[in-house]
């Protein structure tokens, strides 16, 4: 039994040196990404915060320390640090912007208070507020980044025809996974063992492996306020309707611009096509655009321009030979899509059928 023990140990001890590594490793990949954006800044402060909370660890290596009381209280009052900072990177990729540089340091501040009271009340009292603390931060951050990720999901859908490396789903599992994870370690392990520390630090090291990963490759996108009588540059602007009577030709003008820079000018074949690219192409801005959208045609801008596309790739697929064909995503590049992966689930999602199913029920009707 006790050649187990020391066994499981070892692994622990093991798994422990791996995830220090592991962020380590990360401190240097994220070094050159701490300029792109604030998001991708607050999470190299969180990973090198975290390299450095392992390593600080190894103190526990020494035995006139393992089993020490205090100083296992005082590390886990330091580490706690880290939880504004993780609920800063979230929110920040949620709502860019916020929290404000004050309001993350007086987070930062607040939790950091419970260091010195700790040194000079080493009680168990202050590390459970502390705790407590960190817990009301963690729930408050799931709320707002569940909120925050809708009203930005809501702007991309009305602004942006696409949303690869733009959609903030990664950002709402993470935030989840991550901080139930802490709460069913505390609850499920009130008393750490040597396997459950290797097991949380395993799961820890796949959770932010695919963080840093969806991390790199996103694109922040701010939300921004419509500006009153926003000027967008055109060759001939609609004129700004002031009566009913001017609004229905407002939006017939409108309407008629809007179809021919669509089916014949084809803007929907741009990939990364936006609002206030339509809008400049047909002298309008963004704004009255969004409307006539929203208000007269029931539909948002992403929903709009992909429809337009989905039908291009029907009109591919109908003439493509049964010997030769175009693979589906030389269609989805065709038509405008920029992955294979948003083409087949949109394209399910308006004919009902996936592309290939449309490709052979097309061959059965020409013959």
């Amino acid at each position: 039994m006790e050649q187990q023990l020391s066994t499981v140990e070892a692994f622990a001890h093991f798994i422990r040196g791996a995830i220090t590594i592991f962020f380590v490793f990360w401190c240097i990949k994220l070094y050159t990404y701490r300029h792109r954006n604030r998001m991708m800044r607050l999470l190299f402060y969180t990973t090198i915060f975290l390299a450095f909370s392992y390593i600080k660890d190894s103190v526990f290596l020494f035995a006139q320390w393992k089993n020490s009381f205090w100083l296992d209280d005082f590390v886990n009052t330091v580490d706690l640090l880290f939880i504004p900072l993780v609920c800063a990177f979230f929110i920040e990729a949620t709502n860019p912007g916020y929290p404000t540089r004050r309001q993350l340091v007086a987070l930062l501040s607040m939790q950091a208070l419970f260091i010195p009271l700790f040194l000079i009340f080493p009680d168990e009292i202050v590390v459970f507020c502390a705790f407590s603390v960190a817990f009301v931060v963690a729930v408050a951050t799931m709320y707002l980044v569940v909120v925050f990720s809708v009203r930005y999901r809501q702007y991309i859908k009305l602004n942006y025809s696409y949303k690869e490396n733009i959609d903030v789903a990664w950002v709402v599992v993470s935030s989840v996974a991550f901080f139930l994870s802490l709460f069913v370690y505390n609850l499920a392990f009130a008393h750490t063992t040597w396997l459950s520390e290797a097991l949380y630090n395993i799961f820890s090291m796949a959770l932010w492996t695919f963080l840093f990963l969806f991390s790199r490759r996103h694109r922040v996108v701010r939300i921004l306020k419509p500006v009153e009588n926003e000027d967008e540059q055109a060759t001939e602007e609609i004129e700004e309707p002031k009566s009913d009577d001017d609004v229905v030709s407002h939006n017939y003008i409108l309407a008629v611009r809007l179809e021919q820079k669509m089916s014949q000018d084809k803007l929907y074949l741009n990939p990364k096509l936006t609002t206030t690219d339509v809008a400049t192409a047909i002298g309008t801005n963004k704004t009255y655009l969004s409307n006539y959208l929203n208000n007269t045609l029931n539909t948002s801008f992403f929903d709009y321009i992909n429809t337009f596309r989905i039908n291009e790739a029907c009109r591919i697929i109908e003439m493509m030979p049964e010997r030769g064909r175009k693979s589906m995503s030389v269609v989805a590049q065709k038509s405008g899509f920029n992955s294979l992966s948003s083409f087949n689930r949109y394209f399910v999602k308006l004919k009902g059928i996936s592309p290939k199913s449309y490709y052979v029920n097309s061959l059965m009707k020409n013959n």
